[in-house]
């Protein structure tokens, strides 16, 4: 095989890489050394990886290329490499948790033993926002992550390294975490799929928590359907006419940068010539500004409570931003805890209402598309993709169309607790719309 090809198939879906590895077009040792090429060319630009562990991954790779030839291979994702974000503990990988400091777990993460039982090889370990209490993935300590897709531009986060490498073709997928939207706003800014769970579909032992209320693991993949396999969901025929699609109107009024407004109009074009109906829905005292508040409130004194013992043992590992956060969530009253954690309830509790008419609900995912690192960080980046972590139920981000010179923007769709196989499936026929739109 000619370095070319090697090279070429970093770029291929977990779907088409497995199907590949299956007709023994290339073998996994080629398939990793295409990912680690990608990287050596371009990782210097980007910095999507705070650790890639190549010499164990080719090694992973030439004993799952054995596995196929006997006949025994562990599932049909054998000898794919993924990366993983660096607030998950992988044996032999230091974790950082995006602070200046690391250490070795003795055990992999529950997530990441599934994943090698399925015989899926860690390519490596992805910067992140700093203790993921953030959206733009400027680590104070391994450095800004950069858009594959928006020349000197955030990826989001906290998940910007996990998004960054798979939009830049380093690794076939990703894992990364979402407590208000990390995995979501880095899929819509790097022009990928972000889907989060249900709460709880995945157990977050051996992951650094920041909020145990809100904390979810999610995959970025290329497609829909890599999702599904990630996650073990069969993506079904749906036909869209037939489904109950509504629009959340509580975002409308919220400031949204124009290329999002138009493409948002043009999907919801594109839906009703294609004889989808549309309807509109809302929630009835929702404000997502003061509602994201509440639930960053909620991060920072559940953050403090978490991460105490390693602020006490080891300031330096913090950044005065960070520490900041911390000390705010440590003075934070329990009264006002509580107050912010009734408030989320109450969002949780009305959108449970609404899946009772509607089945899946749509907005934009982001009311911003990538900004460069030089302007100031928008403080509203988690406005829309807050509201599913309240309630806990799955969310996904696809891209929408866009013009030609148009960054990357994401439509977010959710729907109701434990309903992720039907969420997933009907991204993939929106999916599969938009791409014939386009």
């Amino acid at each position: 095989m000619s370095d070319k090809k090697i090279t070429n198939v970093s770029r291929l879906s977990l779907a088409d890489a497995s199907k590949a590895l299956a007709c023994g077009d290339f073998s996994s040792a080629e398939l990793v050394q295409s990912c680690l090429n990608k990287i050596q060319l371009n990782e210097d630009e980007i910095n999507a990886f705070t650790n890639v562990n190549g010499c164990e991954a080719l090694e992973e790779a030439r004993s799952s290329d054995s596995r196929r030839k006997s006949g025994s291979a562990l599932s049909e994702l054998d000898g794919i490499p993924i990366a993983v974000k660096d607030n998950i503990d992988v044996i032999r990988q230091p974790t950082t948790n995006g602070l200046n400091m690391s250490w070795f777990p003795k055990k992999d993460a529950y997530l990441i033993r599934r994943l090698r039982s399925m015989g899926l090889i860690i390519l490596g370990k992805t910067n992140m926002h700093e203790a993921a209490l953030g959206a733009t993935t400027d680590n104070p300590h391994h450095g800004k992550t950069f858009n594959p897709k928006v020349k000197y531009a955030t990826p989001g986060g906290s998940s910007g390294g996990s998004g960054a490498a798979v939009s830049a073709d380093f690794c076939i997928a990703a894992i990364g975490t979402d407590t208000m939207g990390s995995v979501r706003v880095p899929a819509a800014y790097c022009g990928i799929v972000g889907f989060k769970p249900t709460r709880g579909f995945w157990s977050t032992e051996g992951v650094m928590p920041l909020s145990t209320t809100l904390d979810t693991i999610g995959p970025l993949t290329k497609t829909v359907g890599d999702a599904g396999l990630l996650c073990g969901h069969a993506i079904s025929q749906v036909n869209l006419k037939t489904e109950t699609l509504a629009v959340l109107s509580n975002f409308e009024k919220a400031p949204t940068e124009k290329v999002i407004v138009n493409s948002f109009s043009a999907l919801k074009e594109l839906l009703k010539e294609t004889g989808i109906n549309l309807a509109e829905c809302r929630l009835a005292d929702y404000e997502p500004t003061p509602a994201r508040r509440a639930g960053l409130i909620i991060c920072e004194v559940e953050a403090y409570s978490m991460m105490e013992n390693l602020l006490m043992s080891n300031p330096s590992a913090f950044s005065v931003e960070l520490k900041k956060f911390l000390t705010f969530g440590s003075e934070l009253s329990e009264t006002k805890y509580l107050e912010n954690l009734a408030k989320i309830e109450h969002f949780k509790a009305q959108l449970l209402n609404l899946f009772d008419d509607f089945s899946f609900i749509l907005s934009p995912t982001t009311p911003q598309t990538a900004f460069p690192f030089s302007q100031t960080a928008p403080v509203d980046q988690a406005d829309f993709t807050a509201l599913a972590n309240f309630a806990g139920c799955p969310a996904i981000s696809i891209p929408m169309p866009v013009g030609p010179n148009s960054p990357p923007v994401g439509i977010q769709i959710m729907a109701p607790p434990g309903k992720d196989a039907e969420l997933l499936s009907v991204a993939a026929a929106l999916e599969q719309l938009i791409n014939e739109y386009q």
